[in-house]
């Protein structure tokens, strides 16, 4: 599970990265990523990501951040795929309608919990 772990956290500094640097290019793919897929399909990728952060909990020196991304993971695929409100059309729309500064602190959170995560693999 280690490799999980791995992989999420280069994901994110990468995404992290790519947010800061290319805002307007990963704005405009992450659009097409999310108008393209109905929300479903889409919410099946937090609730995988959820189980696995649950399942390699132990190997963090960190157990319970990873536990907690595992629950919000959880909590956010449920939420899309029942959508209660209209509530994932009102966050699409303002996660892709936010200004370049916020865009941009995203991809901040994105890097520093990419790197946080890296650090506390065991």
């Amino acid at each position: 599970m280690q490799i999980f772990l791995y992989l999420i956290s280069i994901l994110w500094v990468a995404a992290g990265v790519c947010f800061i640097l290319y805002t307007d290019e990963s704005r405009q793919w992450y659009r097409k990523l999310l108008e393209g897929t109905d929300r479903r399909i889409v919410a099946v990728l937090p609730l995988v990501a959820g189980i696995l952060f649950l399942a390699s909990a132990g190997h963090s020196r960190n157990t319970w951040v990873i536990v907690l991304f595992g629950i919000l993971g959880l909590a956010k695929g449920v939420a899309i795929f029942f959508n209660p409100s209209g509530l994932y059309e009102k966050a699409m729309a303002w996660i892709l309608e936010t200004t370049d500064h916020n865009f941009r602190f995203f991809g901040i959170i994105a890097l520093v919990l990419g790197t946080a995560l890296f650090s506390w693999i065991i």
